[in-house]
């Protein structure tokens, strides 16, 4: 198995089909690719849903745990050498997998690959966001070796897990920046990281857990 999309769902009835459509249609064989959905112990009708893709994809239905337990949850049971990850809410282009799958295969000394992507705005305008700074690449827009993620022990149960984990990994790894637009980021208001209180208390987390890389952390992209 050459990759695993993980897509973590919690009350996301909305937009979780267009997520699994964008990830089952991916123009990479799909012998080589799996798609896992971890239903976050979901109220609405997302489960719902999720039964119409049991045949395209490995489900995983859970009590609400939080979003990054149900990463964690994907990503130990991926089965792919590389792994990565979608938001229920957001959307890949069709190339994704072929893309970042084909930087990780002609470089072996990458740890991961990350895009620039589409930014839906509260206003509904649709920006690219280029990612040449690697603190405003996303979670979600970046594909891992499986093994090196395991490695470092997943995900930290904290506020930005993914900006955590660039940090205590930023000597040790090196990453890519492919130049391209293949993911749908949409921003939402209710969203914690569109909390100022929220935004100020994880950034203040990651200081008190890397005291020597405040000048990075200085770094990490705007969330308004």
């Amino acid at each position: 198995m050459k990759a695993s999309i993980i897509i973590r769902a919690h009350n996301s009835e909305d937009t979780v089909g267009r997520a699994i459509e964008s990830a089952v249609s991916q123009d990479f064989p799909k012998k080589d690719f799996e798609v896992i959905v971890v239903n976050d112990g979901s109220k609405d009708k997302t489960s719902e849903i999720l039964e119409n893709y049991k045949k395209e994809t490995v489900l995983i239905n859970q009590k609400n745990k939080g979003a990054i337990p149900s990463a964690n949850k994907g990503f130990k049971l991926a089965k792919g050498k590389y792994v990565i990850l979608l938001d229920a809410d957001d959307y890949y282009r069709k190339n994704i997998l072929k893309e970042m799958a084909s930087v990780l295969d002609k470089n072996p000394e990458i740890s991961f690959v990350y895009c620039d992507y589409y930014e839906k705005q509260k206003n509904g305008k649709i920006k690219i966001t280029e990612a040449k700074n690697i603190f405003h690449s996303l979670a979600a827009a970046t594909m891992y070796r499986k093994k090196d993620l395991e490695k470092a022990g997943y995900w930290r149960a904290i506020k930005l897990p993914e900006y955590d984990l660039l940090l205590k990994t930023l000597k040790k790894w090196r990453g890519y920046h492919l130049a391209k637009p293949l993911y749908y980021f949409t921003r939402h208001k209710e969203s914690l990281s569109g909390k100022q209180d929220w935004v100020k208390k994880a950034m203040k987390e990651l200081r008190g857990l890397h005291p020597d890389k405040l000048e990075e952390i200085k770094k990490i992209r705007k969330f308004r």
